[in-house]
């Protein structure tokens, strides 16, 4: 998989340099694929093709809804086609076990663009309104060409939560997928050629960060999609801020779930491996932190205990494994660096918390008990596989408060037997998403987060009007048509 051109223009092109990116795999450290780093004339040539593919009144900005959706369902289909292909390099990549790393990724990019079809041929170009005086016509457009950021945990669904609304509402792409994973974006390249999509609607330059920075300046993108850490999120906004660019900032979290006195514990427990340790813990809504009641402290820590020391971690490529490795060397040691931070603190080690003797890019499934608010454990995202159990009163008041006291704001759980008390504890949650009695997640509703967690949503039929300006039209009397 040693890769020697970049997809731009709906061809294979050589790039400008010679640098490149080497992959490893993350169960055996060993390097097999590579790819080349674009350059910022790669970069111009990528926003020129997307530009000419709106500009070309015969291409993409010349298609009709009903076009543009025909051609992202064949586009689905390819996907679907690639779908075996995809989930093992992703396994590989990052490490996900094989069953999630399938279905979260290429199904999932598959139904997102499936919808977002349905959603366009759904929505009206035009609506009249009436005014005070005459009436007012709202027109829809595409806001242009779009830069987007993937992360690499979930390459491609955290891909297509941009880039199946933005092909619906007639946007062109420049896709800058993270390094670790930039291989399978070949895979979803080939998928556009097999779907027949004009050349320049989708242009894929894996770069550094550095040359990641000239695209979000790039004066012929119109808006950045960016997935990824608040840090660097921040440094987006910033950049979109003085370029009056609109940005969808999709960041970190640091997630709660609040179990009270009557936690019905089969049902949590049955959840835990969903809720708090998805994909290895290298999820941004997992609920690493749990709030748990004075009056059954022990009963949960002990059962907690249980079903995690009960997982098996190994290579994720085999579907018997409940926990594959990490993406890579630096993050295993920064997330073994964190446990024994969380000892130091003061952090009761319940499972896990020490190194792996083991190859690979392996880290110990960790719980860690008796964890309070001031501790780095409770404030920082470690991306892996470790959760924290604090104690309270059992005055949900003060769960809410616990759960509350974070600088992010993406995700959180309430886990009570009374519905009543659970759905009104999950409004009061200062987050984008609750979990209420199980794990669920939808691509038909709205998903972002509040605080440092990011601005504006992804999902759901409203994600598409992150991709339109409008236009209003004034008009003195009812046009031909209406």
């Amino acid at each position: 998989m040693h890769k020697q051109t970049l997809f731009i223009g709906g061809k294979w092109q050589d790039a400008a340099d010679r640098d490149r990116f080497s992959v490893h795999d993350s169960n055996t450290e060993q390097v097999f694929g590579s790819f080349p780093l674009a350059t910022e004339s790669d970069i111009d040539a990528a926003v020129a093709a997307a530009r000419g593919s709106l500009d070309d009144g015969g291409s993409w900005g010349g298609y009709s809804a009903y076009q543009r959706a025909a051609v992202m369902r064949r586009f689905a289909d390819a996907i679907e086609r690639r779908r075996e292909e995809v989930g093992k390099l992703i396994s590989r990549e990052v490490g996900t076990p094989i069953a999630r790393s399938t279905y979260s990724n290429a199904d999932t990019a598959a139904s997102l663009l499936r919808f977002y079809a349905s959603v366009i041929e759904d929505t009206s170009i035009e609506d009249l309104r009436p005014a005070a005086t005459g009436y007012s016509i709202v027109r829809r457009e595409a806001i242009g060409v779009v830069g987007m950021i993937a992360p690499w945990n979930y390459p491609l669904s955290t891909l297509f939560f941009k880039l199946a609304p933005a092909l619906a509402a007639g946007c062109t792409a420049v896709i800058k997928p993270a390094s670790f994973t930039a291989l399978d974006s070949y895979i979803i390249a080939e998928a556009v050629i097999e779907a027949d999509m004009p050349p320049g609607v989708i242009n894929i330059v894996p770069c550094s960060r550095e040359t990641g920075d000239y695209l979000v300046a790039h004066p012929g993108i119109q808006k950045i999609a960016f997935t990824g850490s608040t840090p660097v999120g921040r440094k987006i906004g910033r950049t979109c801020g003085e370029t009056l660019k609109p940005v969808t900032l999709e960041l970190g979290g640091k997630s709660a779930a609040l179990l009270l006195e009557d936690v019905p514990l089969d049902t949590f427990i049955a959840d835990l491996a969903d809720l708090s340790f998805s994909n290895n813990g290298q999820t941004c809504t997992n609920n690493s932190r749990l709030i748990v009641p004075e009056s059954r402290y022990d009963e949960i820590v002990d059962a907690i205990a249980t079903e995690v020391a009960s997982w098996r971690v190994g290579d994720s490529l085999d579907p018997a494994v409940e926990m594959g490795p990490v993406v890579s060397a630096a993050h295993q040691q920064s997330l073994e660096n964190y446990y024994e931070i969380a000892k130091r603190e003061g952090g009761r080690v319940v499972v896990g918390g020490a190194p792996l003797d083991r190859t690979g890019f392996f880290v110990a499934p960790s719980v860690f008990a008796d964890v309070t608010p001031e501790m780095t454990l409770f404030r920082e995202e470690l991306f892996g596989p470790a959760i924290s159990i604090t104690r309270y009163s059992g005055d949900p008041d003060e769960g809410v408060r616990l759960v509350n006291d974070s600088e992010y704001g993406l995700s959180g759980a309430v886990y009570t037997a009374d519905e009543t008390v659970g759905l009104e504890l999950a409004r009061r949650l200062e987050t984008g998403t609750v979990c209420f009695n199980m794990y669920n997640f939808d691509i038909g509703a709205p998903f972002g987060g509040r605080k440092d967690s990011g601005i504006g949503f992804e999902l759901g039929a409203e994600a598409i009007m992150a991709y339109l300006h409008f236009k209003t039209i004034f008009t003195p009397t009812v046009p031909a048509g209406f």
